[in-house]
């Protein structure tokens, strides 16, 4: 395959390709975005295995901005989605995959040698079965190529399409985008910058998507 420059196309057809019901919003203000977070709260899941949320945009620390600079905060755009508030969601897991920066900070190049369970209880805590996937950690700076695209969208969007057909899990695919974006470097003034992705997740189980039965050249 080959990649995609524009992030957002990518993950497009890489979810579309899973077998995910794709909406795209583009330019969306803060308001706009909690309004939609809302009406896909609203929305009856019943049906639906897994919940899926991708943002590209400008942010800082613990938060995104909207096209109008206001903040949205990530805990309460995951919060929208917990078991107490999308009831048709509860037990089921929701990924959250953000590109955008978590603050100015830059991280360093340092030198280095080369060198589950199913639960069974009747009730949840309300903050079960989340990923959240950011692309850079707190504080910190997130890249992009100029014709490749944002690192970490490029990593996650080919190790899907790499490691879904072999059967891995997504914590095992998210190491692995976090080995490739770490070995990316960006050149800056005589100094040289890195970008550390950092999963966090509440998972119960592992989560392993479907192998997609849909020929991959109808999306790639």
């Amino acid at each position: 395959f080959q990649n995609v420059s524009n992030p957002l196309e990518y993950l497009k057809r890489v979810f579309s390709w899973l077998g995910f019901e794709v909406v795209v919003y583009n330019e969306q203000k803060a308001q706009q975005i909690r309004d939609i977070m809302n009406s896909f709260q609203m929305k009856d899941h019943t049906e639906r295995d897994c919940f899926v949320c991708c943002i590209l945009t400008h942010g800082q620390s613990q938060a995104i901005l909207g096209t109008d600079n206001e903040v949205v905060k990530i805990n309460v755009i995951v919060s929208t989605f917990s078991p107490q508030n999308c009831k048709t969601l509860a037990g089921k897991p929701k990924l959250f995959f953000i590109q955008a920066c978590q603050g100015k900070n830059i991280q360093g190049a340092h030198l280095i040698e080369e060198d589950a369970a199913v639960s069974t209880t009747k009730t949840i805590p309300n903050a079960a079965d989340v990923l959240i996937g950011m692309s850079t950690v707190d504080g910190c700076f997130s890249y992009r190529h100029i014709e490749m695209g944002t690192w970490y969208i490029q990593a996650l969007c080919s190790n899907l399409i790499k490691m879904v057909p072999k059967g891995e899990d997504i914590l095992s695919i998210l190491t692995k985008v976090n080995r490739d974006v770490s070995e990316k470097e960006y050149s800056k003034s005589g100094n040289l910058l890195k970008q550390m992705p950092q999963p966090a997740y509440t998972l119960r189980m592992k989560l392993v998507f479907p192998i997609p039965t849909s020929d991959f050249k109808e999306y790639f």
